[in-house]
């Protein structure tokens, strides 16, 4: 039987404000919350295009991106986290002379860190090389293992929501589960929760904005040094005494001929751990329950069928991307979409624009739970497809299956009241979300 529901008041094309993608570069608020109108126009107008303020060519189309996506020869990673990073602020730090020195030397430490390009960051064949040792550290096992883990704190945090009041799922429900995931592979312990997620925050805090004030930079890389520093201390105990743990894994991944993982190259990994298996899983759970809480029939379709809920979570992640789009740098001058592009042009593809392109999916703003849909291309494609993608999954679902046994409904607390995005248009979250969850079992 074929499904697709039409999320009430869910952002989509037709519905989105008329908008450029300046406008959503200056996030403008509502364009921030719903920024597929914008693409729309550019897909329909100029796919690819160069974009001054940016800096960069913006590709939309879903046969352009994938074909990119696909291409690690043509198009390289070296530029993977965009101007609009950590790094981005660092090198303009650098420029600064009015910036405490403590600040600049924390930014020259990360150039330096940055310049051991890992995984996301590096092409072939380095890449292989690493994603290859860290897959003897970061086995199915691991990941099997913690699926008990997540329906237990799933369990947890439901009997913990309010019972006559709203509860923000981010903070209640989305943020914990993948947090507590992700610091208990790294081996952080529970009285270290809230300094872990003060330096997720540092680092997503960089991207997708273009400029930040002063304050906010000092608080940035106060943070992120702080988090190399605990990290270093601890891959040197691991180093002396390891333990079970991912870090441990890490230390001891080995492949024949080749050298083990260095301390730069792992402090980096665990920075893009720390991202990809937090932030985006996060996100992606919020716009899980956004959507269940508009749509009563959809909650009882994935109720009465657990199966159909690796569907809904894989529409999720084409309709309301955690991440909008992936970067890349052109080797040499090369044609994209009839376009030339010049060697070192950074290219900015929009996956969320080619998730929603018709010319691929048949209503492309709706929910449809059939298996007949193209693969989104939220999570890249190739070689460089996310590492994370099956832990963040089976997180998201496990912690889904478990709500939807307990919570008879799922309601918006304020359905009038729109809903908050941060300020990026990379990274796409809600910042709080007040649900009403009737008659939760105990």
């Amino acid at each position: 039987m074929h499904e697709e529901f039409a999320v009430t008041d869910r952002a989509d094309t037709t519905t989105c404000p008329a908008a450029t993608f300046d406008d959503l570069l200056a996030l403008r608020p509502d364009v921030v919350r719903c920024p597929y109108g914008a693409y729309a126009a550019q897909r329909d107008s100029d796919p690819v295009s160069y974009n001054e303020q940016l800096g960069a060519w913006i590709v939309t189309r879903h046969e352009d991106v994938l074909d990119v996506l696909r291409d690690a020869t043509r198009f390289s990673n070296r530029m993977a986290s965009g101007p609009s990073s950590v790094s981005g602020i660092a090198q303009q730090i650098l420029q600064n002379a009015d910036l405490p020195e403590r600040t600049r030397q924390q930014a020259a430490r990360r150039i330096e860190l940055s310049k051991s390009r890992v995984l996301l960051f590096s092409d072939p064949p380095l890449h292989k090389r690493q994603r290859s040792l860290v897959n003897a550290a970061f086995t199915p096992r691991r990941v099997a293992e913690l699926d008990g883990a997540v329906k237990e704190l799933t369990n947890q945090l439901i009997d913990n929501f309010a019972a006559d009041g709203p509860t923000d799922v981010v903070a209640g429900f989305s943020m914990p589960i993948p947090m507590t995931v992700i610091a208990t592979l790294l081996g952080v312990p529970p009285s270290h929760m809230a300094t872990f997620k003060e330096w997720s925050n540092a680092f997503t805090r960089g991207v997708g904005a273009l400029s930040h004030d002063t304050n906010a930079i000092i608080e940035i890389f106060d943070q992120v040094d702080a988090f190399y520093d605990y990290f270093t201390e601890e891959l040197d105990r691991r180093r002396e005494h390891p333990v079970d743990d991912l870090l441990s894994d890490l230390l001891a991944a080995r492949l024949d001929g080749e050298a083990p993982l260095t301390l730069a190259e792992l402090l980096q990994m665990l920075v893009q751990f720390l991202v990809a298996g937090n932030e985006t899983t996060t996100n992606l759970l919020t716009s899980a329950l956004w959507m269940l809480a508009k749509d009563p029939a959809l909650q009882e379709s994935l109720r009465e069928d657990h199966d159909k809920i690796t569907n809904f979570l894989d529409e999720v992640l084409r309709l309301e991307p955690p991440v909008q789009g992936i970067w890349r740098v052109a080797v040499d001058e090369v044609e994209v979409g009839g376009t030339r592009i010049p060697a070192d042009g950074l290219i900015y593809l929009v996956t969320g624009s080619a998730n929603r392109d018709p010319s691929v999916y048949s209503e492309p703003d709706e929910v449809d739970l059939d298996t007949a849909r193209a693969r989104h291309l939220t999570f890249g494609r190739g070689e460089h497809s996310c590492l994370g993608m099956n832990l963040a999954k089976m997180e998201s679902k496990a912690a889904l299956t478990v709500l939807l046994e307990r919570c008879h409904s799922i309601a918006l607390a304020d359905p009038d009241e729109e809903v908050t995005f941060h300020r990026s248009f990379v990274l796409h979250g809600i910042e709080s979300l007040p649900i009403t969850f009737s008659s939760p079992s105990r």
